[in-house]
């Protein structure tokens, strides 16, 4: 007999648009065995992320509840919108003879190629089954990771960047003209940005621990030439958490989202800002995550028609990681209730207030 976990419910309130008779979402997921092939055991992105998380969705009969999309790998002129062909080509031909590191932190094996172009590929057709309306939402449970690649070079576990991808290929397939990325993995998506940084059509939003890998992210950083103001980074400090992120969420990154208005909110989804992640310090809760995550969800009603997508990202504590998908999908299907075995945070949160009043002067909103 199964033992179901304990359920709790979010300390702070957040508007459901959603109407009782409403409820029901058409819920994607993308999800292939493909992505378990690009695999290194010892290291902390390694196939067993989605073990954990399928084993989740099974276990809490979440799974039969959602519509599969399939995989398809992204084409060459697909990845080329946001990679440089000799980039491609290098990461293809040393895939093709076994594998190797593509940097001191990011492995490949013989099939890593196929893998990171079937995350993108996926990606792109989840997008694509929500955009044109087969789907409501989704999230698409991809690896290799991807926002720290860059146009050049892979990173941080990273081969292609799957959101920008997905989000120019809208453009580019189903007329979408505005998008935005908004990316709470803890670590700075520096890859997005940087595919992203002279782009104007595509808003970017990274909240995460700084200074910390990759070492970029400051609230400086605003995009540049025409892109300007729409690159929006808030950087976290140590011990930061559920209040301090429902704050900056609330303050900054709403209003600015309300501003641009996106045709389509692609979410880069990393659980590795939660307070018992090993690779960092940051305070969130899964309480705080789906206060998070339901938030996002309910601005793309108000401003997008629910037009949102989730992309995984990071994430390295299996206890953490499986429920906070678990939750994600819940929110995505209008459930409220939601897991959080762990609790909260040992930590004291520091006064987000003197970052609030300077992210407010540098993106002109009301102080």
């Amino acid at each position: 007999m199964e033992v179901a976990l304990p359920v709790r419910r979010a300390g702070f309130p957040f508007i459901n648009p959603l109407k009782e008779e409403d409820s029901a979402m058409t819920t994607g997921y993308v999800y292939e065995r493909i992505f378990h092939k690009h695999n290194w055991p010892d290291h902390p992105e390694n196939a067993k992320r989605l073990n954990a998380m399928i084993g989740y969705l099974e276990a809490h009969q979440i799974l039969p509840r959602l519509k599969h999309i399939p995989s398809r790998e992204a084409k060459i002129h697909e990845l080329q919108r946001c990679h440089h062909p000799l980039y491609i080509e290098h990461v293809e031909d040393t895939c093709r003879f076994g594998g190797g590191m593509l940097d001191a932190d990011t492995y490949t094996n013989k099939f890593s190629f196929e893998a990171a172009a079937h995350a993108a590929g996926g990606l792109i057709e989840l997008c694509r089954a929500v955009v044109t309306g087969e789907l409501d939402n989704g999230f698409a449970l991809i690896r290799p990771p991807g926002h720290h690649a860059t146009p050049n070079r892979a990173m941080g576990f990273c081969i292609f960047g799957n959101t920008p991808i997905a989000a120019r290929a809208m453009q580019n397939g189903v007329g979408v003209e505005r998008a935005a990325i908004v990316d709470f993995d803890v670590h700075h998506g520096n890859g997005t940005q940087a595919i992203l940084e002279e782009d104007p059509s595509i808003m970017f939003v990274s909240s995460h621990q700084y200074p910390f890998y990759p070492g970029t992210g400051s609230v400086r950083e605003v995009g540049t030439g025409p892109a300007k103001g729409t690159k929006v980074n808030l950087p976290l400090t140590p011990f930061m958490g559920d209040e301090d992120v429902k704050a900056l969420y609330s303050q900054i990154v709403f209003p600015l989202l309300r501003r641009f208005q996106p045709e389509l909110i692609i979410v880069s989804a990393g659980f590795d800002a939660h307070w018992d992640d090993p690779l960092a310090n940051i305070g969130l809760t899964l309480t705080g995550y789906h206060w998070l995550v339901t938030s996002l969800i309910n601005l793309a009603a108000e401003i997008c028609n629910g037009k949102i997508v989730f992309a995984l990202e990071g994430g390295y504590n299996l206890n953490v990681v499986a429920p906070a998908v678990g939750n994600t999908f819940r929110a995505l299907l209008g459930d409220t209730d939601f897991d959080d075995p762990l609790g909260v945070s040992p930590w004291v949160e520091p006064d987000v207030a003197p970052l609030l009043a300077q992210l407010k002067i540098i993106h002109g909103l009301p102080r």
